[in-house]
């Protein structure tokens, strides 16, 4: 606890002697700071020594003990008084009481009376503490309810709540400024998986994040600082365009000079209403979920264009480009290919890391069951879907997730070469190219089986041996497959679908396609689009 700091004044030495004598002061919580000899020393040492408790004198040499504190009780110090005086004068203790001294004693000094009136000091430096504690806990209390306040206004307005927008205008805090642009900010590589024993460093960042942000905007007098979840929010109001990217790299800055973390910003579109407020903030936050793919500590500004669908069918070309590299060699270097692939994966950068992991875990099941569909199924990749999806959600960049997937693309392919190098393998993988390629001609099973050189009924054996169905359910559902991607997608008449997939009759084609997918083809698409 603090001790009291007192101050001694008299202008007989001897008195100050025995004053110091009288009392174990330092048990009672009290330290001796000074010894004024005069009315004038004792007025220079309060300014000097901060006192608590001044005893002192009534009458001194340069001043009185009543012009000290008359002074006190003017410029309204808080030093509590205790007089000491060989008069008795009535008029004296009058005068020392209106000015608020604690207590009046007559010299000689009693111990019990002076230890009586430094109790009675006591309690009220301890009361008078505790009302100073008590406002100004009360004054914080205020100040958080109102900041509180103000980031529950904000978190609404910025979700698109615009009944909160009048009430954030009734407090003052919006401006006459041109322009509002909300940014997100969060700390990089944090995973949050229960471990109770990073919390207490986590909350320290944050807490080192937040004191930060809060200074920095403070001193720009253009935003407030919000917490939205786990995410550092910045409410911007600006007159020039540039103005919050300029903010936000300053803001990045000091994070990185006084805290030292990686800290990633995303900044909003700029909008001119507070009403649109939740339209900045949604681009923050799409901002933010590009440091996926544009890497950590950086300010990211505003929304990557949607993928289109160019880019979607410039994937799937490639992917069966890779399919047909992986099952024929001949045909080209599949570094290349994964390289190209992974690069247009990029491209879906506006849908974030789920879209990025989700697209680039269809790829590799579409490639395994590619593969197993050509008779190359048999130890490949023994990793179960869900691990591999789970292992591919735990990279936090893209480019460490595009490695792996490269990585686990690369054991399928020298695990396809392995079985490729086997006779019967490559015989089945020729017999499926052919039907790919060419299953709108007229195939039969003895075309194929003079393809690789058997005979049909050897073929016919051969070949549900490796793929677990007979040749003709297969061709079957090559053209089925055909059939329904030309019907979804192009205007061709059903007649004409027939033909371009190897039907000379339209109606043996409509039968067998009731039979694969439960309604005629005119009738699967008219309730597709309904």
């Amino acid at each position: 606890m603090k001790k009291i700091k007192v101050l001694l004044a008299d202008d007989e030495p001897v008195i100050l002697r025995g004053l110091r004598k009288l009392l174990h002061w330092n048990e009672l919580g009290l330290e001796i700071v000074g010894e004024a000899y005069d009315g004038k020393e004792l007025r220079q040492m309060i300014d000097a020594a901060q006192p608590d408790l001044i005893i002192s004198d009534i009458s001194m040499p340069g001043y009185t003990g009543i012009d000290i504190i008359r002074e006190i009780h003017e410029t309204n110090r808080n030093i509590k008084v205790v007089f000491i005086s060989a008069f008795r004068d009535f008029s004296y203790a009058q005068d020392a009481l209106r000015y608020g001294a604690v207590e009046y004693l007559v010299k000689p000094v009693d111990k019990n009376q002076l230890e009586q009136a430094i109790q009675k000091v006591i309690r009220l430096i301890g009361d008078q503490s505790q009302r100073v504690r008590e406002k100004e806990m009360a004054v914080r209390f205020e100040l958080k309810k109102r900041n509180d306040s103000i980031e529950e206004l904000l978190v609404r307005i910025t979700d698109g709540d615009k009944s909160a927008s009048a009430q954030l205008i009734k407090m003052g805090l919006v401006s006459r400024s041109k322009y509002i642009t909300v940014c997100f900010g969060e700390l990089d590589g944090v995973i949050s998986e229960g471990n109770s024993r990073m919390e207490p460093g986590r909350n320290l960042l944050d807490f080192a994040i937040t004191n930060v942000l809060v200074e920095s905007i403070a001193q720009t007098d253009s935003g407030i600082y919000f917490r939205k979840g786990e995410l550092h929010g910045i409410f911007l109001q600006h007159d020039r365009l540039e103005e919050a990217l300029s903010l936000s790299r300053d803001f990045h800055d000091k994070l990185n000079r006084y805290v030292k973390v990686s800290f990633t910003i995303g900044v909003g579109k700029a909008v001119e209403t507070l009403d649109e407020a939740n339209i900045s903030a949604q681009f923050a936050m799409d901002s933010l979920q590009c440091k996926y793919f544009s890497g950590w500590n950086r300010v990211i500004e505003g929304q990557q264009p949607k993928a289109d669908s160019e880019v979607k069918s410039r994937i799937n070309d490639l992917l069966k480009k890779l399919v047909t590299a992986l099952i024929n060699p001949a045909q080209g270097d599949t570094d290349e290919k994964v390289s190209e692939l992974m690069e247009s994966f990029r491209m879906l950068a506006p849908g974030g890391k789920h879209a990025a992991v989700s697209a680039v875990y269809g790829a590799i099941t579409c490639i395994r069951q590619e593969l197993k569909d050509f008779g190359i199924f048999a130890g490949i990749n023994d990793l179960d879907d869900h691990e591999l999806l789970a292992r591919l959600d735990r990279f936090q960049t893209f480019e460490q997730m595009a490695m792996h997937a490269s990585e686990v693309i690369e054991e399928i392919r020298r695990e396809a070469a392995a079985k490729i190098g086997n006779k019967e393998i490559m015989q089945l993988v020729q017999v499926r190219s052919y039907i790919e390629e060419h299953y709108a001609e007229n195939i039969t099973l003895e075309s194929m089986a003079a393809l690789v050189f058997m005979n049909p009924y050897y073929f016919s054996s051969f070949f549900k041996k490796h793929t677990g169905e007979n040749f003709k359910q297969y061709l079957t559902e090559v053209r089925m497959k055909n059939g329904m991607r030309l019907l979804m997608q192009s205007d061709l008449m059903v007649y004409e679908i027939a033909d371009r997939i190897g039907y000379n009759n339209p109606r043996q084609f409509s039968d067998t396609f009731k039979k694969r997918y439960g309604k005629l083809p005119l009738e699967y698409k008219q309730s597709i689009h309904s």
